[in-house]
């Protein structure tokens, strides 16, 4: 496989993880902020109010979405990379958070907000690591070379004299 096939393969495979993440959450917003609270990183607390989690329940899935969908699209795969980079690394951050602090949480909200979620630990964090190498390694790969001759008609070329 070439490079390009490996990396349109890994922008795929990254793509559909953060579409198919977004569609459940999307769908129960109330359910996606529940399992926010269990993190115990957002609120609500005396310092910040509920409105913040219940933003981010509501926001997080369609900037999930877009990213997912741009990846499988194959437009701006590179920014659409480096954001599901930066998600990803909020994501561990959060749950390793939760991990050190012994915040049992039976649903990661990770794909599902149902009773029927991954329970967060260790194993999480390794797949998302994993998923994060994958964004960066498309977030630093260099865009697409289109093929020859497609860049023909554009150039302006001047009779020779």
């Amino acid at each position: 496989m070439t490079r390009q096939a490996l990396a349109r393969a890994a922008a795929l495979a990254l793509g559909g993880v953060f579409l198919y993440a977004s569609f459940d959450k999307i769908a129960q917003p109330p359910e996606f902020a529940r399992i926010l609270y269990h993190y115990q990183v957002i609120g609500p607390s005396a310092h910040l109010p509920p409105m913040l989690p219940n933003l981010v329940a509501v926001v997080l899935p369609w900037l999930e979405a877009i990213v997912g969908l741009l990846l499988l699209a194959g437009v701006w795969r590179r920014e659409a990379a480096a954001v599901a980079a930066a998600l990803l690394a909020i994501f561990i951050a959060a749950a390793g958070s939760a991990l050190a602090r012994g915040i049992d949480i039976e649903n990661c909200g990770c794909f599902s907000v149902g009773a029927s979620g991954r329970r967060l630990g260790a194993l999480l964090l390794v797949g998302d690591a994993a998923l994060l190498a994958a964004a960066l390694s498309l977030a630093r790969s260099a865009a697409p070379q289109a093929p020859a001759g497609d860049g023909a008609a554009l150039t302006r070329t001047t009779p020779a004299a």
